[in-house]
């Protein structure tokens, strides 16, 4: 897969989200931990592109576990480890589509090292879906 045709969130846009959606929460424990763990965290989907050949959903499954496995905010690393993941797949044309139950399934697995990446993979290929056009044009 080429990293070219894929559109990546960068460090602003990864710490925006993680604000807004701990303020949306009404946490106020919240921040970025470490910069140097968040940029690892999105660097890792293309890392995956260059070195494995990594499509999107493989990328995306990168991108989440390095999120979660990195702890690289103060609080709700999974939750903003979810929302930068289905950002990431928003900007590329796809969304996460699964109960809330199931989600929570997902991040908490990868957290308690239930999941490695590829268990998360596979996890994310069967709920992940195209964008229909009329969203995917509220995206861009």
């Amino acid at each position: 897969m080429a990293i070219e045709k894929i559109r990546y969130l960068s460090y602003s846009e990864a710490v925006l989200i993680h604000i807004l959606l701990m303020r949306l929460s009404g946490d106020q424990h919240y921040g970025v931990f470490d910069r140097a763990l968040v940029e690892s965290a999105l660097a890792r989907p293309k890392q995956a592109a260059v070195y494995e050949g990594a499509d999107l959903i493989r990328q995306a499954a990168t991108l989440c576990y390095g999120l979660i496995k990195n702890h690289p905010w103060v609080g709700g690393k999974k939750r903003t480890a979810k929302a930068i993941t289905n950002e990431f797949l928003k900007r590329n044309g796809r969304i996460i589509q699964a109960s809330t139950h199931e989600i929570i399934k997902l991040v908490v697995a990868v957290e308690e090292n239930a999941w490695p990446v590829d268990k998360a993979e596979a996890w994310l290929r069967t709920n992940v879906f195209d964008l229909p056009d009329s969203v995917s044009l509220l995206v861009e």
